[in-house]
């Protein structure tokens, strides 16, 4: 067996998290059960003083969250959330279990581009399972936050290079972007580029270079040239340096 990769320390940049379920077996309480226990351990001091959460999603076997360290420990606080998720899940489930499958796997993003679609790639993963056909349509999700902000008890936190990314354009102008599937394929390009330690969208085999989709449909959306010029979009591969927090 591979030892774990060391864990990249930043307070400059964001995580992509995903966090499975043992065996990847369905979470044994309602989803909706699970996801009030999430958020509501995600509120505590432990977690809220050291962590900025930009997204999350929690789907039947697994959650993708979207998140930075305020003190460059990332490990420390997810140590705490899986523990106490786990003792509330079980307490709520008269089991003893594991309810996790192992350690939570990340990947660093290190500009807005890639930090976009990570936001999208995680906001999707219900369209995807077929669980819903809008991503405003999912309970379980960050994203309602954006227009009810009671439903979610912390704050979502804003990505310094992205500001908050649901006024650059338009917000059924985002929606839409969201909502819009990437073409056959793209998709797994998203996928590969979690597998990293480095969030990194992989270069097309013939071109050897990122398929221009990824930045078109940026262009598309937010429409660059509107956005104020500390919140623009860094160019792939270049990296940003910072999270400021804000709520919704």
């Amino acid at each position: 067996m591979m030892p774990r990769a060391r864990l990249i320390r930043t307070t400059q940049h964001p995580y992509h998290i995903v966090c499975r379920s043992n065996n990847r077996e369905w979470f044994y309480i309602p989803v909706s059960n699970f996801w009030e226990i999430l958020i509501e351990v995600l509120a505590r001091e432990p977690v809220s003083s050291r962590l900025r959460v930009h997204g999350l999603v929690l789907m039947s076997n697994h959650f993708h969250l979207l998140a930075s360290s305020i003190d460059g420990n990332l490990d420390e606080p997810m140590r705490y959330l899986l523990r106490e998720v786990c003792r509330e899940v079980n307490r709520e489930a008269s089991r003893i279990n594991h309810v996790f499958g192992g350690p939570y796997k990340w990947s660093l993003i290190t500009n807005t581009s890639y930090y976009l679609h990570c936001l999208k790639y995680i906001y999707r993963n219900p369209v995807n399972a077929q669980i819903c056909e809008r991503v405003e349509d999912y309970p379980f999700s960050t994203l309602t936050a954006h227009t009810a902000p009671e439903k979610v008890p912390f704050s979502l936190c804003h990505w310094k290079w992205a500001g908050d990314w649901l006024k650059w354009g338009d917000f059924q102008s985002v929606l839409k972007w969201l909502n819009t599937p990437y073409p056959h394929g793209l998709n797994d390009y998203l996928k590969a580029a979690l597998r990293h330690r480095k969030f990194e969208i992989p270069k097309n085999r013939n071109t050897r270079r990122v398929p221009s989709y990824f930045r078109e449909e940026l262009d598309a959306a937010f429409n660059w040239c509107s956005v104020p010029t500390k919140s623009k979009a860094v160019p792939f591969g270049v990296s940003g340096d910072g999270g400021g927090r804000s709520g919704i």
